[in-house]
């Protein structure tokens, strides 16, 4: 009888399937989203609900129209940033590949362009990769609600990819009747889910974009840096971006010679900009702006804030002299969250919370905002792990759309009373100061691609709690028993 042939798969065989065979488990239909609120008692998000939730996505093709570079080397990559500590004057950003002026065209009538500014540009070597010309012009003595459009771009030359036209709207004017709408997203990355995140944020209206870390995931890839901010550029090429770095923005040119905290942030340092001069701080590592009614902090957990730092003797100094009948919110930006019930990144937070956290609760913080952890959580007002109706409202908003994936699992369960929601799908948070002493806060969760609300809440400005009590000195980083459960 003869003997069928049994085919094998060697080794090498097998090792060339295996992206393959990655690529296709990647792409199989993902199990539904499980939401916390249906089963507290699991270590996962708890049963199935209405929709199909994404886990790690693709980056972006780079064939895709959003993030090819430009065919002639003209201008891209455009961002727009406040530039000064009230909102009169605004950097525009953007990369090209061909030599051109570092000069912007505005005027506050469409197609005028009647005025005109000037600034700089440099480039930047990361192991065997040179940047573009990275450029950098600030307009100033600008208006209040004012609309105001700007061409990048020398000459008379229409071609699009030679000269880009856009406009944006500068903020309300500093003081308690103001109002202003933020859009609030963490750990964005630029994947397909990203793109989704985007899209939504788009349409939200938002005035002001609070990116709270982890912008590109580059990773030392430098070219994907390149990509994002041709993605992003849809978006922040109209409205302002304001921003706290995250561990992925960390990369030096070299870690031998990087002698100052800013020597770590060599990308995001040299394509983007923030007004630290005008707040006193370093470098654009950290800093503060007012926007309207509201003083914004951004904060950098990976650049030291233990007591007699730089940052740290910065931050106390800007918090005294914050004047609430000017600015009457005040909310913290920063990358790792001080309150956190996820497996993920659980208590990384705990030495900067237990260094700063009693002057947050001092001087009446109304917010603070945290990415790193790729989910959803908000929690009440919360001082020393206790509920403290003089304390910052606590939200983490790392959920994106990476291509890392939701953080799926819990460390402190059931959920704390403390904790009012969480939940690790996709999405991005909105902030909407309604008057001077009340805020709308919405979370926007991607539903198969949908914009859904699924928890909102109003919140009351601290400013007028002038009868609160201090508050306790704390003493060492907490480690309670929630540490030392077993991570799952």
């Amino acid at each position: 009888m003869r003997r069928r042939r049994r085919h094998r798969c060697d080794q090498a065989t097998m090792l060339q399937l295996l992206p393959l065979i990655s690529l296709v488990l990647l792409l199989l239909p993902s199990p539904p989203v499980r939401g916390q609120w249906l089963d507290p008692e699991s270590k996962y998000s708890g049963d199935q609900t209405e929709y199909t939730r994404p886990n790690a996505d693709l980056d972006l093709r780079l064939d895709e129209p959003d993030i090819a570079p430009n065919p002639l080397g003209g201008p891209e990559q455009v961002f727009i940033s406040q530039a000064d500590h009230t909102g009169t004057a605004f950097t525009i950003s953007w990369s090209s590949n061909r030599t051109m002026g570092s000069r912007v065209f505005y005027s506050n009538q469409p197609s005028s362009y009647d005025l005109s500014a000037t600034g700089g540009s440099s480039t930047y070597s990361y192991a065997d990769y040179t940047s573009g010309n990275l450029h950098h012009v600030t307009i100033s003595n600008l208006t209040y609600s004012t609309r105001y459009y700007y061409r990048i771009g020398e000459g008379g030359s229409d071609d699009r990819h030679l000269v880009f036209a856009s406009e944006f709207v500068t903020p309300p004017p500093p003081g308690p009747d103001s109002s202003i709408k933020f859009a609030i997203v963490g750990d964005l990355g630029q994947t397909y889910s990203s793109n989704v995140t985007l899209s939504h944020i788009e349409q939200s209206g938002a005035q002001y974009l609070l990116n709270v870390g982890d912008f590109s995931y580059a990773d030392g890839y430098q070219p994907r840096w390149d990509t994002w901010g041709r993605f992003m550029t849809r978006y922040t090429s109209k409205v302002p971006m304001v921003f706290a770095y995250g561990n992925h923005e960390i990369e030096f040119d070299n870690a031998v010679d990087a002698v100052k905290p800013h020597d770590g942030f060599l990308s995001p340092n040299t394509r983007f900009s923030a007004p630290w001069q005008s707040c006193g701080a370093v470098a654009a590592i950290y800093y503060s702006l007012n926007v309207g009614p509201v003083h914004i902090i951004s904060l950098n957990s990976y650049v030291g804030i233990t007591k007699y730092t730089p940052q740290y003797n910065w931050l106390l100094s800007d918090l005294e002299h914050v004047d609430r009948s000017v600015t009457p919110w005040v909310i913290i930006i920063t990358h790792v969250p001080w309150y956190n019930t996820y497996n993920a990144h659980y208590m990384e937070g705990e030495v900067v919370r237990s260094a700063v956290e009693y002057f947050a609760r001092k001087y009446r913080v109304d917010a603070i905002f945290s990415g790193h952890v790729h989910a959803y959580e908000r929690f009440k007002r919360l001082y020393l792990y206790e509920e403290d109706e003089c304390a910052p409202v606590y939200i983490t908003i790392g959920d994106g759309g990476n291509r890392e994936g939701p953080a799926e699992r819990f460390q402190v369960i059931p959920k704390p009373e403390t904790s009012v929601y969480r939940e690790p799908s996709f999405g991005y948070g909105s902030l909407e100061i309604i008057n001077s002493s009340l805020a709308r806060w919405q979370w926007h969760r991607n539903q198969d691609k949908g914009d859904v609300i699924a928890d909102s809440v109003l919140i009351e400005s601290l400013a007028g709690m002038n009868s609160c009590p201090l508050p306790p000195q704390p003493s060492q980083p907490r480690y309670d028993e929630h540490e030392l459960l077993q991570s799952y």
